[in-house]
């Protein structure tokens, strides 16, 4: 008689020794993925954050050339005397080093930076001694005591003593004429007769500049200036573009002149993680604007040390956060650092 064998009986399978071998094959084989993943993110969060370093150098040092170009434009000869208490500042550059306390350079630079702060609203006469911007909030860009420094029209370096409304008082006249106009309504192609806001000051036969157009005035009447572009044709001819109202004719800039210093605010925070900011504080105004963080030095030199119009400035940014792999050579902690370098010549010395 045969035995009858259960059922199921012939099914094979996993031991548990090959069910270990698996989960170790698997483990290894997870871990080997999850490390490939970490080395490439750490890879691209190290690039990151260099090239976040290396663009941080770089904005800062378009800002700090842009200024150090403009260095004395505007400056009176006698210098300027800002602050509380007042200082007086007689060259347009001045490098500040200070070994003992840090090892990065301050610079301060004596100007006019950056857009016009004003325009004028109408033609300023000779050796006058008062002018009108095109607003109110124009004027308050300067009053008489920090920002009294003036400069206009590329010429006269004067100073406020005082203002009312769109009206600044000056502390001498004015070295040459300003003629100038503001469009009241907009001008069309063809027109030649140009109403404006004010005519004070102007004059038949006077050559102005209107937008990319020469125009010549034929005839003033209140608040209306009539004009030819083409002296060589009968009669008059009309502008060629169209202009909205509030179109400057003849456009007389001005400027506020200051002091402004560039250094390094090398503050850190709770954790102890140093986040040297670039600060740029202008003196005037007396206030102070972060322009870049993690700027780690700055050394500025001049070329030549008798001349001083041309000058080499190296600034070094640094990441925002450490790499715990990373030793820096020079500094001996875990930042990693960048460093860009520019020479800048000096235009207005």
């Amino acid at each position: 008689m045969k035995e009858e064998q259960g059922l199921g009986s012939n099914r094979k399978g996993f031991t548990i020794i090959e069910l270990m071998v698996a989960l170790v094959l698997s483990f290894i084989l997870i871990g080997a993925v999850y490390g490939t993943f970490t080395s490439q993110q750490k890879a691209y969060t190290v690039q990151d954050q260099v090239a976040e370093t290396q663009q941080n150098a770089r904005m800062a040092m378009n800002i700090l050339v842009r200024d150090i170009r403009m260095a004395g434009y505007g400056m009176p000869d006698t210098g300027v005397t800002i602050g509380s208490p007042a200082k007086t500042y007689d060259n347009a550059i001045k490098i500040t080093k200070d070994g003992m306390k840090q090892s990065f350079d301050s610079i301060t630079i004596v100007g006019a930076f950056g857009a016009p702060s004003g325009y004028l609203d109408r033609t300023l006469s000779l050796g006058s001694t008062e002018l009108f911007l095109r607003s109110s909030d124009e004027a308050l860009n300067f009053d008489a005591g920090d920002n009294k420094y003036i400069f206009i029209g590329g010429i006269d370096r004067l100073e406020v003593t005082g203002l009312s409304g769109n009206r600044l008082e000056l502390n001498a006249g004015t070295k040459v004429r300003y003629p100038t106009a503001i469009l009241k309504e907009a001008g069309q192609t063809g027109d030649t007769d140009i109403l404006v806001h004010s005519t004070d000051g102007l004059a038949s036969g006077e050559v102005l500049s209107l937008g990319t157009e020469t125009i010549t005035i034929t005839a003033v009447a209140p608040n209306t200036i009539t004009v030819d572009t083409d002296l060589e044709a009968a009669g008059n001819q009309g502008i060629s573009g169209n202009y909205p109202a509030g179109t400057i004719i003849n456009p007389v800039p001005v400027f506020r002149v200051t002091a402004v210093e560039y250094s390094i605010d090398n503050d850190s925070d709770p954790q102890h993680e140093k986040h040297p900011a670039f600060t740029r504080e202008d003196r005037g105004l007396r206030n102070v604007s972060e322009l870049a963080g993690n700027i780690q030095d700055l050394q500025i030199t001049p070329d030549d040390q008798d001349d001083q119009s041309s000058y080499t400035i190296t600034l070094t940014a640094q990441t925002r956060a450490k790499d715990p792999d990373y030793i820096n050579p020079v500094t001996g902690d875990h930042y990693r650092t960048r460093q860009l370098q520019s020479v800048v010549s000096i235009r207005n010395l």
